[in-house]
C-alpha cells in the first residue's frame, strides 16, 4: 500500500487541495501551511480534489480557520466533499466551518 498524500496548489487567490487530508497527512500539511495559505488576505481552498478526509482533516480545518482569524483572516471552504460534510455535521462544527 502507497503512502497516503496531500498536496496544496496555489491558484490566483485560492488553494487546490489534492489527495487525501487524514492522519497520515495533517502533521505534514500542518508544517508547511506558511508555504501555501499567503500571509494576508481570506483563504480559499478549493476542495475539489480532496479524496478523502477523517476527523484529523476536519480537526486541522477547524484550527487553521483559528489561525487566521487571529490574524483577521478568513478561511472559505469550496467544493467540500459529502464526506466532510458529514464529519463537519456529526462534530457540531457545520456552522463553524460555514458549510450550511
Amino acid at each position: 500500500m502507497s503512502a497516503q498524500r496531500v498536496a496544496f496548489n496555489v491558484t490566483g487567490d485560492s488553494v487546490e487541495v489534492q489527495g487525501a487530508l487524514n492522519r497520515e497527512t495533517v502533521p505534514q500539511a500542518w508544517q508547511t501551511r506558511s508555504n501555501w495559505y499567503g500571509s494576508s488576505g481570506n483563504l480559499q481552498l478549493n476542495l475539489a480534489g480532496l479524496k478523502s478526509v477523517d476527523s484529523a482533516g476536519l480537526a486541522m480545518l477547524i484550527q487553521l480557520k483559528a489561525e487566521l482569524q487571529e490574524q483577521g483572516r478568513d478561511l472559505a471552504l469550496q467544493n467540500t466533499n459529502e464526506q466532510l460534510r458529514a464529519f463537519a455535521e456529526v462534530s457540531g462544527v457545520t456552522d463553524l466551518l460555514s458549510l450550511s
